[in-house]
């Protein structure tokens, strides 16, 4: 019997899928078009799976006939670009799988705005099609707006535009971004929506078989500056009174309800303006950026084990085990923060001295010719803190901020 890997993202989940499967007694099937993409990733899928299948893993054709000689019990991807794909695999062959239609829904940015626009919540929108760019009448959008591909991830091309001439830019720059690095062909149209101003925050959701969408928690958002935004830190739980978090969790509940998707989990990001929360994205699967070990720290929640568990069609999960910390945080650096002189292993150095750090990486790292981060794949390491209170957290960041400052 085999779970089937369909790409992986860069954060790791995937790799933690792998070995919990393999705990379980399940042959591993990692299925890939890009072997390169995983050579310098801290945890490689590759060196963890009993068997890698190459072909193109955006034909589900072509993966049906790789995998004909293999005892499939589930196909699954955390990768965003394979979503809908693992679950048309999956659905090929009679397994466990989220529903293809919600799937897509919330897949495709411009579709998850209009099913959300008219709840609590929803924000002006405007989808506009690269060859229409020309024709549209950009000088009646009310400024500033957020720019971002209706199916593109990792804050690849998200721009903040303070005008029309912005505007037009980020959809000529675009134009010349045809294939991602995950070998994904984006849709030729840039969605433009309402900047809404706030602190950022994301609510995690998953399916329970008996109950339906269940909310491990909600979690905070550090951001690089504008215009690209890139996610450089997360802090869980967010630090929100109880009123405010129960207004999120059922904001987030009601959108996933919108769009339709069902089963599997979902990673909904939004920002928080005058005690309401605004929807930014509905990711259809688990979070990245480690937030799953942060949740798992935190409220003894596996949310890769009950992913894996609706796949596999498994009945009631064990209890959840207690958690092990109170506050628990994941902190990216970005190029413009790291001192010029510093080499990845001063950086390895000062991450690894704080009193709250577990666990984190940093690779070799090149810098952007700038310097500056634009998309997440431009980070250059990390690290996972956790502590028996949030003050814990937020001295040893504060300890970081200085010496990364000095």
């Amino acid at each position: 019997m085999a779970i089937v890997f369909l790409e992986a993202n860069n954060t790791g989940t995937t790799s933690d899928a792998i070995r919990q499967a393999q705990e379980r007694g399940y042959d591993t099937v990692f299925v890939t078009m890009q072997q390169d993409f995983y050579e310098g990733l801290a945890d490689n899928p590759l060196e963890l799976c009993s068997n890698v299948i190459t072909c193109d893993t955006y034909n589900v054709a072509e993966i049906l006939r790789a995998v004909r000689s293999v005892d499939v019990e589930a196909v699954i991807s955390f990768d965003d670009y394979h979503l809908v794909v693992a679950a048309l695999c999956a659905m090929a062959l009679g397994l466990p799988h989220a529903d293809v239609r919600g799937l897509t829904a919330a897949r495709y940015k411009d579709v998850a705005r209009e099913r959300t626009r008219e709840l609590r919540g929803g924000i002006w929108s405007r989808v506009i099609a690269e060859d229409t760019v020309d024709q549209a009448d950009l000088d009646t959008f009310p400024y500033p707006v957020i720019a971002k591909p209706v199916d593109e991830s990792s804050s690849v091309s998200v721009r903040l535009c303070h005008g029309p001439a912005d505007a037009l830019a980020v959809m000529k720059d675009y134009r010349a971004h045809t294939v991602n690095v995950r070998g994904y062909r984006p849709t030729r149209a840039m969605l433009f929506e309402e900047y809404v101003e706030g602190d950022e925050y994301s609510c995690e959701l998953f399916w329970d078989g008996a109950d339906g969408w269940r909310v491990a928690g909600v979690t905070q958002k550090a951001l690089g500056a504008p215009p690209h935004f890139v996610e450089c830190g997360h802090v869980f739980p967010a630090p929100l009174t109880a009123e405010l978090r129960t207004e999120v969790e059922r904001q987030a509940l009601s959108w996933v309800r919108a769009v339709g998707l069902r089963c599997g989990a979902a990673h909904v990001e939004l920002r928080i303006k005058e005690g309401t929360a605004h929807l930014i994205e509905i990711n259809p699967r688990l979070p990245g950026g480690h937030i799953t070990q942060l949740v798992q720290w935190c409220t003894g929640i596996d949310l890769v084990g009950r992913y894996l568990d609706f796949h596999l069609g498994a009945g009631t999960p064990a209890p959840d085990p207690a958690p092990e910390f109170a506050a628990a945080c994941s902190r990216f650096l970005l190029p413009d923060e790291v001192p010029a002189s510093w080499t990845s292993q001063d950086l390895s150095a000062v991450l690894e001295r704080l009193p709250s750090f577990r666990r984190g990486r940093v690779p070799q790292f090149t810098r952007a010719s700038d310097g500056h981060a634009r998309t997440n794949y431009d980070r250059v390491g990390y690290a996972l803190l956790a502590a028996s209170g949030p003050d814990g957290i937020t001295d040893d960041l504060d300890q970081l901020a200085r010496q990364l400052r000095n």
